[in-house]
This record gives C-alpha cells, sequence and structure tokens, in this order.
C-alpha cells in the first residue's frame, strides 16, 4: 500500500474511532445517565458539527493529494451516516447491536431496512468495501487524469501555436 494510502486510511479510522467514541462519552454518559433527551437536538446539532469539523480538517491536511482528500470527505461521510459509527457505537461500550434502531430507519445510508442488528452491521461492511474498492483504484484514475491533463495541454498548445501562426501570415483586415 502506498504512503498516502496508508495515511488517508488511518485518518479515517482514527476520526471514526473518535467520532463514535464521543457520542459515548457524550450522549450515552451524560444525556441518557441524566435523562436530558428533552437536548436531543441540540446534541446531534453539536454531534454533526463535530463531523464535518473533522472531515474539514482531514481535508484540509489531505488538500496537496488531490482525490485522497476527496476520498476521505466522502467515505467519512457515508461511514458515519451508513452505520460504521453506529456498530462502533456499540462495540467501544462493549454491547451488541440493537436488532431495531429506529432513529436510523429513514438514513439513506443504511442499505438494510429496518435497521438494527446484524443489517446494520453488514451496511457498514458494504460501504468499507465500497470505499476499499474505490481507495485501491485512486492510483489509477490519478494516471488517468494526468494523462488527460497532458493531452489537454498539448492539444491547446497546438491549437494555440496553430492560431498564432495564422494570425502572422495573414495580412491586416482593411477597415
Amino acid at each position: 500500500m502506498c504512503e498516502m494510502r496508508r495515511k488517508v486510511v488511518v485518518a479515517l479510522a482514527t476520526g471514526l474511532f473518535f467520532y463514535a467514541l464521543s457520542d459515548v462519552l457524550l450522549w450515552q454518559r451524560i444525556f441518557e445517565v441524566h435523562d436530558l433527551f428533552q437536548y436531543d437536538m441540540q446534541y446531534q446539532s453539536g454531534h454533526v458539527t463535530t463531523l464535518v469539523a473533522l472531515i474539514g480538517v482531514g481535508v484540509v491536511l489531505l488538500w496537496d493529494a488531490r482525490l485522497y482528500a476527496l476520498w476521505y470527505a466522502a467515505a467519512f461521510y457515508t461511514l458515519a451516516f451508513g452505520g460504521a459509527c453506529d456498530v462502533l457505537y456499540y462495540w467501544i461500550d462493549h454491547r451488541a447491536v440493537p436488532a431495531a434502531m429506529p432513529w436510523l430507519y429513514d438514513d439513506p445510508f443504511i442499505l438494510f431496512k429496518p435497521a438494527g442488528g446484524w443489517g446494520i452491521v453488514a451496511s457498514s461492511a458494504i460501504w468499507v468495501v465500497i470505499w476499499v474498492a474505490a481507495l485501491w483504484a485512486a492510483p489509477i484514475a490519478e494516471r488517468l487524469l494526468k494523462i488527460a491533463r497532458s493531452h489537454h495541454h498539448h492539444v491547446v498548445g497546438k491549437r494555440s501555436a496553430h492560431n498564432q501562426a495564422q494570425t502572422q501570415a495573414s495580412p491586416p483586415a482593411s477597415m
């Protein structure tokens, strides 16, 4: 595995782990214990803000690696909403994933409905496979983009030289 792929995978795994851990520590250990469910909307807003911040920082740090930065953002988002963080939430807390997770029933990234149990684990696994395949294909896509850019610059350069030669060869238009 190339160095950049290793970095992006480690960054993604670390980000997903800490995003799920923050959910355990805040939601379960504070909100559930103290029956603060009336603040659910504010909590969810803050939790999504944390997700966006983790994605944003990762993209900034990976910016020079272009496709990898895009991969990181898209993979993080879909894994977070595709069930991976929910599975991690329960695994970090050493609990089984519940058979029913009604708060995820309308989530378009959960591939198996109704959400819960092995369906959510399978949904997460499929997203992981999709993103591993995309990561494997990234170097091929990079090479194709370089070839396309090189071809584009070559064609544009020829057109520019041809147009310049045409301009110099033709007499100025009279008014």
